[in-house]
């Protein structure tokens, strides 16, 4: 049974908060601090100390209020609401929890001695997986591994569809003959081809060990060695910002690309704060932030190499930021730029971005012209790119695969998206990439029109098939 926290409620209002201030002061919701209170729940780790800051006790104060709460509350289980139609991985759904809840805020000082630590405890637990409404949308939430464990123990023979590791990775063996610097380029060289053709559900958990290590390592070395640990920390960092950019967490992917931005800098590495400065660009795209990816792209085409190929990585973002934005014209000009910087000599040599090619300019292309409402063009495009990619690269196969069936859908009609959509859930089902299923998320309600089209039929039961469901 649940027990209200009366002491943690008085402290509250003794600091001068209502539960919707808190909340806001935490970065959390307000129904988040309602559950705390009801005795529904724990702050996550890294939430302590800003916590007992804020209702100005220590943290020692503040577990006991959380360890010894003061009376039962009754508990009303709400009434089951209707669930959608077709197979069911899950149901109910679990307790959310703080599931919302993103990386720590930085600036306290008690608070920032702890950051790479508490980050990473919960990175390595956040998962991402996909839910039902019951009103029919899909959603995307951040839930603790644990619990979609203790629900998945329900479901034998059940395959979850999540966003990160379903177990913990082994510690990264560092080999007694290279410097570990170069020993960890190594390894992130191999979790970058793992990548590739798995996605990042089997990679983000061994990332953050590396991450965890490198920390290790950097409190025992000085000079050179310490920078290069730190230069390869932003490495990792900008790599775990993107697995969780193709996860679907956002939020994770923007901590991570700010960590590796202030990192690089502090490595004195300005070909990787460009790369990492362009790539959030991509990022802000990505969360049709238009002026965001414009800006970002052309502050990072300023401080790049003139003519070098990280000034067309800043090119093709600041393109997509232009579509976003219903720029036609910009849009197309900035592609232009990028595919002659790649297809021209190159007489800038530069150690990032060699996978940008001319293949994926054009698939980038290809999602702006969607973007814009130019459905057919981008539909070949798409069919050009996915028959240009190497084998290996089945994400993004997966990734194309489900944008191009976006613009068939408009383009050439539902049975052909459905087809399309159908081929590109399987690669998202085997890589647990967020980027595919928020994109089959999308084409899932705007098929809602066409829910008697057999391919139509067969598309969405398979997707619910690999959904949780609200109840």
């Amino acid at each position: 049974m649940a027990v209200k926290r009366e002491r943690l409620a008085h402290r509250r209002k003794d600091a001068g908060h209502t539960q919707e201030t808190l909340a806001d002061a935490l970065g959390v919701h307000r129904s988040t601090v309602v559950r705390w209170e009801r005795g529904q729940g724990d702050p996550q780790p890294w939430m302590w100390v800003k916590l007992a800051r804020l209702l100005r006790i220590s943290t020692t104060e503040l577990r006991a209020i959380f360890a010894a709460p003061d009376q039962p509350a009754t508990v009303v289980e709400p009434a089951p609401a209707p669930r959608a139609e077709g197979p069911h991985l899950l149901t109910p759904l679990p307790d959310l929890g703080d599931a919302d809840i993103g990386p720590p805020e930085l600036g306290d000082p008690e608070q920032e001695a702890a950051t790479v630590g508490s980050s990473m405890a919960l990175m390595g637990d956040g998962v991402r997986v996909g839910c039902r409404t019951s009103d029919g949308r899909i959603i995307f939430v951040t839930m603790p591994r644990r619990d979609i464990l203790r629900s998945a123990a329900a479901a034998a023979g059940a395959t979850l569809v999540v966003g990160t590791a379903s177990a913990p990775a082994a510690k990264p063996l560092l080999s007694p003959d290279l410097h570990p610097v170069e020993n960890l380029r190594r390894l992130r060289k191999s979790l970058v081809e793992c990548d590739n053709v798995l996605g990042p559900r089997d990679v983000i958990a061994s990332a953050l060990d590396h991450l965890r290590l490198i920390q290790q390592l950097r409190r025992d070395a000085a000079g050179r060695d310490r920078q290069g640990l730190m230069q390869v920390q932003a490495e990792y960092a900008e790599f775990s910002s993107w697995l969780y950019q193709d996860s679907g967490d956002h939020r994770a992917a923007q901590y991570w690309a700010d960590r590796a931005l202030d990192w690089s800098n502090a490595a004195g590495d300005h070909e990787l704060t460009v790369y990492v400065t362009a790539r959030k660009a991509q990022l802000a795209g990505d969360m049709k932030e238009s002026l965001d990816a414009i800006d970002l792209a052309e502050s990072a085409q300023r401080i790049a190499p003139p003519g070098s190929r990280l000034v067309a990585m800043a090119r093709v973002y600041a393109a997509h930021g232009h579509a976003l934005a219903g720029d036609e014209p910009a849009c197309q000009r900035a592609y232009d730029e990028a595919l002659e910087l790649v297809t021209g000599p190159r007489d800038v040599p530069v150690s990032r971005g060699r996978w940008l090619e001319a293949a994926y300019v054009e698939a980038q292309r290809a999602r702006s012209l969607a973007v814009l409402g130019r459905y057919e063009v981008a539909v070949s495009r798409f069919d050009q790119a996915i028959r240009a990619l190497p084998a290996s690269f089945r994400r993004d196969r997966g990734v194309y695969l489900a944008r191009s069936a976006g613009a068939q859908l408009r383009a050439v009609g539902p049975e052909q998206a459905a087809i399309t959509a159908i081929e590109a859930l399987s690669v998202a089902v085997a890589t647990g990439s967020g980027r595919i299923f928020g994109e089959l998320a999308s084409l899932d309600h705007q098929l809602q029109r066409w829910q008697t089209v057999a391919e139509v039929v067969q598309f969405r039961q398979a997707l619910d098939s690999v959904m949780l469901h609200e109840v």
